[in-house]
């Protein structure tokens, strides 16, 4: 080997990965640019960047956005589990029901699935009122905080739920996880609901509502939800706002294989 041959060459990894870890920081921080823009940002030439960006598509790291040129982080970073197919199906099957939801309320409309201790957004389309900066594409919550992640939370078989908050670790400007017999009860109102409701406890202002998805084993898998401001969600609307979501989350488990007249057996 010509001396300093290895060394240039671990050099070379060295400076790959740290290219890498930048291009998916700025579309941690942006949910979906384009390569302009990620050239921009990261402060590489673009040709270098659309090279970068055509690898990690391959592997599964990075995605095509939903506007022509734009990328996104990609399933295979926020996957929770199981294979990386079902999260693809659920993500393809739940983007009418979520077009549905911003079509009917104006509201934005989310899909969250759960990653440890935490729910986080893999689809997003927003509203019309107002632009939340909560829950931004591929950003998470804690599972006890917010309608989506209570929604998924409420429906894990309590061992899991006991664990998960046994687990957590708050983030900066994150409260602590709550008390497991104070959350149990909580999660007891919204699993005989079969949906949950955040009122104003991520954002002030702020409302949501969010319902559990299930796949064909009767596992939940997934939560949708709707979010905007308190008035539009929780106000004359708040009951057709419910019956809405509920019947959309019902249809993403249906075109999942799971039996809806099945709903009362789940795991609580």
């Amino acid at each position: 080997m010509v001396p300093g041959a290895e060394v240039e060459r671990d050099s070379g990894g060295l400076e790959l990965i740290a290219k890498t870890n930048s291009v998916l920081d700025t579309l941690e921080q942006h949910g979906e640019a384009s390569a302009q823009q990620i050239a921009l940002a990261t402060g590489e030439p673009l040709s270098s960047v659309y090279r970068l960006l055509q690898s990690l598509v391959a592997i599964g790291w990075v995605d095509r956005g939903s506007h022509r040129g734009g990328y996104r982080l990609g399933l295979a970073l926020m996957t929770i589990g199981g294979q990386l197919e079902d999260k693809v199906d659920i993500r393809e099957v739940a983007l009418p029901a979520l077009r549905r939801l911003l079509q009917e309320t104006k509201a934005t409309s989310f899909l969250c699935v759960r990653r440890g201790p935490r729910a986080v957004c893999i689809e997003r389309l927003e509203g019309h009122a107002v632009r939340s900066l909560a829950m931004q594409l591929g950003n998470s919550l804690p599972l006890f905080s917010g309608a989506a992640p209570r929604a998924l939370f409420a429906f894990l078989p309590a061992p899991e739920r006991h664990a998960a908050l046994r687990d957590f670790r708050p983030q900066v400007d994150e409260p602590p996880a709550p008390a497991v017999a104070a959350f149990d009860a909580d999660m007891a109102v919204v699993h005989r609901n079969g949906y949950a409701v955040s009122d104003e406890d991520v954002t002030p202002g702020i409302a949501a509502l969010g319902a559990p998805v299930f796949n064909h084993r009767g596992e939940v898998v997934a939560a949708i939800s709707i979010s905007g401001l308190r008035s539009q969600i929780l106000g004359d609307s708040r009951e057709r706002n419910v019956d809405l979501l509920l019947q959309q989350a019902s249809a993403v488990s249906a075109t999942l294989g799971y039996d809806v007249t099945a709903g009362g057996d789940r795991d609580g």
